[in-house]
């Protein structure tokens, strides 16, 4: 099913993290493991349409908007960190009622599984991580390739950027972390500009694109959350993608234990929406394969 952004608004939820709302999206399927899908920046669980189907057939799905981003509101001046942002996972889970959950993030999202895993070796959650699925995200500060851009807009000239993100100069920065032959489309581009408009988003760009550089300060703790981490983890990555393609793989493969890496040819940064058959098949497969071996 194709879903629009107006029918995943409303077909969406509200729950309440400190003053503020969050939005979330869920499938629920009684009696089936939960999937707790964490997207990027600047966009939203939307990333997650094209995937939500396939999957909601065998396991419930929650996804949240980070606070700042999608439907969410987007507070201005507010701490935006990694911390935070898992904070707000922590607090959908628990909200739900979760005892354990897979986690999938994208972009931003792997970041806040890392943090997610860290405090699980603390033994800080209230509920178990099954299994990570980690989608081009910066999981390596020393192998993250930001564009100028990015460097731009968390720097003290941010705010004077911010006005001048027309919707032309927004579509030709997304169209350039797609691969070529997976470009999106005006209607495409359209959604995503409307989402980071909503609830006057742009004025927390700058504050989130400084988070993300804020959050390598932590490298160290967050990539030994992975090495020391039982958890099966799988990292799907579109070896195109300018700022953490296969470069990213590589170091992956180089640093995490025994690692299960899938590598996209034709797929830029959007992993979920430029390959989604692909991306849902390598998922159910991975969970599949855990299954197996817990049933054994």
């Amino acid at each position: 099913m194709y879903h629009t952004l107006q029918c995943w608004y409303n077909s969406g939820k509200y729950f309440p993290f400190k003053n503020f709302n969050i939005f979330y999206q869920q499938a629920n399927k009684a009696e089936s493991e939960a999937i707790f899908l964490i997207h990027g920046y600047p966009t939203s669980s939307f990333d997650w349409s094209k995937i939500w189907d396939g999957l909601s057939e065998k396991y419930e799905l929650i996804a949240i908007d980070l606070l700042g981003l999608g439907f969410s509101d987007k507070p201005m001046p507010y701490p935006y960190t990694v911390e935070d942002h898992a904070n707000q996972c922590i607090h959908l889970i628990e909200y739900l009622n979760l005892k354990s959950v897979h986690l999938i993030g994208h972009d931003l999202g792997v970041g806040i599984i890392q943090e997610l895993l860290d405090r699980q070796l603390k033994g800080s959650l209230s509920f178990s991580i099954q299994s990570s699925i980690f989608m081009n995200g910066s999981l390596f500060a020393e192998a993250y390739r930001p564009r100028l851009i990015q460097k731009l807009m968390a720097s003290f000239i941010g705010h004077l950027i911010v006005p001048l993100i027309s919707l032309p100069i927004f579509s030709k920065s997304m169209q350039q972390m797609f691969d070529p032959n997976h470009q999106p489309n005006a209607e495409e581009l359209k959604q995503w500009y409307e989402q980071l408009n909503f609830n006057q988003g742009k004025k927390c760009m700058v504050s989130l694109n400084q988070s993300i550089f804020d959050r390598f300060k932590h490298r160290d703790r967050l990539v030994n959350a992975m090495i020391n981490s039982t958890v099966p983890m799988l990292l799907i990555n579109g070896k195109n993608d300018p700022n953490s393609g296969q470069h990213m793989a590589m170091r992956y493969k180089t640093l995490i234990p025994n690692p299960q890496v899938i590598e996209l040819e034709d797929c830029g940064h959007w992993t979920p929406w430029e390959q989604p058959n692909i991306v849902q098949k390598e998922i159910i497969s991975f969970l599949a394969t855990l299954d197996s071996k817990a049933s054994n």
